[in-house]
């Protein structure tokens, strides 16, 4: 599978939007909601003014207790509630918005006075030759009841970690601003990923801050858009850093995007739904956090002086992928690897087309300058044959990358970054099993660096 550094590139669209909107949204019923074991129908009402083209919204912690929640009519909210089988009293909440406007409604059910109920089993059939429940080969006349299936689709999950960069005023929709949010538990230790860990990352529209020395995520109610539909304030991005994000005991990451979100903020307290081809995660948070103003520097590499890459303790990868650009050319990847992980050390990655011939026939091996960036387009490489394509960033949210790359790891943190832009490549089969490469290329640094390798090895297929 190809490494990127992204997925997806954010369209710049430009919608409009009057984000401070003068709106009353107050609760008129009571607060507290007090139900009695057996749980019932029960009814919230809100008093909405001034209300445009949004929508309320309501959002509960727990579906089990509270199994249904219709919005449907305005000014009121219909709950339902489930039989408490527990001998304790159960709590829960449910949050109700309209734009950046939220209050909180509790549900307190009583305990159920009795012993504790289970759910009925059905009884075992009379015929123990009945093909839905076996013979134990063992006992033949015993019946073995087939297991139940394994409920690992809804996950729960305590978050106690929230961090966050603003990336400032939104491209995509007019007077909001983008924030890029990651909730883990336990996933930072003093600000660095730590292995066999996972992250639920965000990226979001709202309201720009205020006071941009004490940035706070805005209150309100974000969801993910439907295909078709323009992004507007409190929503959440398709594209970018919104994914589901894991990192195996190496320290290396995958990552799987989500299907469908709701973000709901109500000061220190959140609530994450996010649902992926086969979980559902229902992630809180309560508790302080920080949001740092993120200002993206105008070039990627952070070297300062010249660099000759070391590759003494790296394994190399070459793989095609064919027209994977869309641009009419081959496209090879190769790729090195630190053995001891992508924790530590060298990633480096060449991005290269060869010609037309996209079945790869043509190989892999020559000489390779850069695509450069279109002058009409400038985020669009210039695609050519025998071209390597440019570092480049996706876009301005957590720095993301993609093209012709260099990092290197210490600890599972980046300590430098190269973004190759000029200069050539030129790689060469020995006919002995191994290959050659050679870099002399320079970085997006102005003015540029020199950056130099001399590699002689076997390049995995």
């Amino acid at each position: 599978m190809k490494k990127l550094f992204i997925v997806a590139v954010i369209a710049l669209m430009t919608f409009t939007l009057a984000c401070n909107r003068k709106t009353v949204f107050e609760l008129t019923s009571d607060p507290v909601i007090n139900v009695p074991y057996e749980g019932g129908n029960y009814t919230i009402t809100y008093n909405l003014e001034s209300k445009d083209n949004d929508v309320v919204n309501a959002i509960t912690d727990d579906k089990n207790m509270i199994t249904s929640i219709d919005t449907q009519t305005d000014g009121y909210v219909y709950i339902t509630i489930s039989k408490n089988l527990a001998t304790e009293t159960r709590e829960s909440s449910i949050m109700l918005s309209y734009g950046n406007l939220c209050f909180n409604v509790d549900v307190v059910q009583e305990a159920n006075p009795g012993e504790p109920e289970t759910p009925e089993t059905p009884e075992e059939p009379e015929n123990p030759e009945n093909p839905e429940t076996p013979e134990d080969p063992e006992n033949p006349e015993t019946p073995v009841e087939p297991e139940e299936p394994e409920d690992n689709y809804r996950v729960y999950i305590e978050a106690n970690q929230l961090i966050g960069e603003y990336c400032g005023d939104s491209d995509i929709v007019d007077g909001c601003g983008l924030y890029f949010i990651i909730l883990s538990k336990d996933g930072f230790v003093n600000g660095i990923p730590q292995p066999n860990s996972e992250y639920f990352r965000l990226d979001i529209i709202g309201s720009s801050p205020e006071d941009k020395d004490n940035i706070r995520i805005p209150n309100g109610h974000y969801s993910s858009i439907n295909d078709g539909e323009d992004y507007t304030n409190y929503s959440v991005l398709k594209e970018g850093n919104s994914c589901y994000m894991q990192l195996n005991n190496a320290g290396e990451a995958s990552s799987t995007k989500f299907i469908r979100v709701d973000f709901q903020v109500e000061n220190n307290s959140i609530f994450l739904l996010a649902v992926t081809e086969d979980k559902e995660y229902n992630v809180t948070f309560d508790g302080d956090y920080t949001i740092e103003y993120y200002k993206p520097s105008d070039t990627i590499s952070s070297i300062t002086s010249d660099y000759e890459i070391d590759l003494s303790n790296c394994t190399g990868t070459v793989q095609k992928f064919g027209d994977y650009w869309n641009c009419g050319y081959c496209n090879w990847q190769i790729e090195f690897l630190c053995n001891d992980g992508m924790r530590e050390g060298t990633y480096l990655s060449l991005d290269l087309l060869t010609d037309s011939n996209i079945d790869g026939s043509s190989g892999f091996e020559g000489t390779y300058t850069s695509t450069g960036f279109m002058e009409e387009d400038p985020t669009q490489p210039n695609w050519g044959e025998y071209k390597f394509i440019p570092g480049f960033r996706i876009n301005d949210i957590n720095n993301d990358m993609m093209g012709s790359i260099l990092v290197e790891y210490i600890d599972g943190i980046a300590v430098e970054q190269v973004a190759f832009s000029g200069g050539e490549f030129t790689i060469t089969d020995n006919g002995d099993g191994t290959h050659t490469i050679v870099i002399n290329a320079t970085d997006d640094a102005v003015p540029a660096h020199n950056i130099t390798l001399n590699w002689t090895g076997v390049l995995q297929k």
